[in-house]
């Protein structure tokens, strides 16, 4: 691990944890009521979605179901597969474990109402801040980019495909939940930056365990030829 990706990943890290702290200290300070971004976003959401039950529904009641915990784990127990289970597995998985635990948290602690149910294209139960669909898709498909265009072993064509996959997901997810009406828009914008610094984390950890492991394989055959 060179002292240059230390450096920018722990740039990325304060960056996107600042931005987080920041959204969730101006919602505490005005009560975690709707700010006029969230009416203003909503307002559009609305304007734009037509009729229930019509195209712009199905097609974002689809693209919801990738933030959703059933559909990370498909991906994750996929990946396992084709990586044989080995390491950046595993650290996929507990990242992805960790981001939806500390979502859960945070949601119980916070319990900012949803907007209006009235407004709703499906039921959800949980609070609003922060969306933890948002959560989801950033830091699964953060994650899964990472390990993919990072593998020396990847196709070309692949790294694009998967690149541009995840970042499709990563911002028709987010405008599902408004679109759908169950969240503002500093719930999913505060999950997005949650679900990235977890993720940037997730590959933090990875890389200093590779570099470590790297450091005894070397140490070990400097100790055989001794």
């Amino acid at each position: 691990m060179s002292k240059k990706f230390l450096i920018t990943t722990l740039t990325v890290l304060s960056l996107l944890l600042i931005g987080f702290l920041v959204i969730v200290v101006v919602l505490a300070v005005n009560g975690f009521k709707p700010f006029g971004v969230d009416t203003a976003v909503a307002d559009w959401a609305y304007s734009v979605r037509g009729e229930k039950g019509g195209a712009t529904y199905w097609f974002f009641r689809i693209i919801t179901e990738l933030g959703y915990t059933y559909c990370a784990v498909a991906i994750i127990l996929i990946m396992g597969i084709i990586w044989k289970f080995r390491s950046k597995l595993w650290f996929f998985a507990g990242t992805v474990l960790f981001s939806y635990a500390l979502q859960q948290i945070i949601k119980a602690i916070v319990m900012r109402p949803r907007p209006d149910e009235a407004l709703w294209w499906m039921t959800e139960s949980s609070s609003s801040f922060p969306s933890g669909h948002s959560i989801t898709v950033a830091c699964v498909f953060i994650l899964l980019a990472y390990f993919i265009i990072s593998s020396p072993n990847t196709k070309v064509w692949l790294k694009y495909l998967i690149g541009a996959i995840s970042g499709i997901a990563i911002i028709l997810v987010p405008i599902s939940r408004l679109i759908l009406g169950v969240h503002y828009f500093t719930d999913v914008l505060g999950g997005l930056f949650f679900g990235a610094f977890v993720a940037v984390l997730g590959i933090l950890a990875y890389n200093i365990f590779i570099n470590q492991r790297l450091k005894k394989k070397n140490l070990s055959k400097e100790s055989t030829k001794s």
